[in-house]
């Protein structure tokens, strides 16, 4: 476990340990996407991603735990536990999602699912980058990064509706219409995850910058 400490000996890398929460993030979001996109059932991605969140479980476990011990950290304590419960509530979402194509029953994708998936990809992807941005104390390049997920949100605010309206148009299979309804709206609680890392950022680069 070297790569969790910095230059000084003893010393805990807290943005390290974000970086590295927010790579193992980003695999999951692009697992998630792959099992949008693929030929395979989505339910088939499953299992993979719930490695990929019980991963980022012990990233999360080792920050908090890291955090008891010391007085010095890099930015506020409560921002660093913050930012970490929000990484974790971005994967827990993922996760989520895909557990849902296993006990709802979904066999197949749609274009609001694939684009969902495009969605927290770069979501996810703009999230690392802030992140290593944080390390490097670069702290005025990070809000290019929080305006594109802020971007972003929005646009998985304009697809939730639009795919809900879809449903209530067609006016099909009710039961089918409710695990549309129930896969749209946990999607869209992920991207306000997303958010929600951005937000936090933003306060950050306020009071460092």
């Amino acid at each position: 476990m070297a790569s969790l400490f910095s230059s000084r000996k003893g010393e805990v890398d807290f943005l390290n340990l974000l970086i590295r929460a927010a790579e193992n993030t980003l695999h999951a979001s692009q697992m998630f996407r792959n099992a949008m996109m693929g030929d395979k059932i989505p339910a088939d991605f499953f299992q993979s991603i719930k490695e990929i969140e019980s991963k980022g479980d012990q990233i999360t476990h080792e920050i908090f735990k890291e955090l008891n011990k010391v007085f010095i950290t890099p930015i506020d304590r409560e921002d660093i536990m913050e930012l970490a419960s929000k990484l974790d509530d971005v994967l827990d979402g993922i996760e989520a999602t895909a557990a849902r194509f296993d006990y709802l029953n979904i066999g197949q994708t749609d274009i609001v699912m694939q684009e969902f998936s495009a969605v927290i990809v770069s979501s996810c992807q703009h999230m690392l980058d802030a992140f290593k941005l944080l390390s490097k104390k670069k702290y005025m390049q990070i809000p290019q990064h929080t305006l594109e997920i802020n971007s972003l949100e929005n646009e998985a605010d304009r697809l939730m509706r639009e795919g809900i309206r879809e449903i209530f148009l067609k006016k099909s299979d009710p039961y089918e219409d409710f695990k549309l309804k129930e896969l749209y709206e946990r999607l869209e609680e992920t991207t306000d995850a997303c958010e929600d890392v951005a937000n936090i950022l933003e306060s950050v680069v306020l009071r460092y910058s």
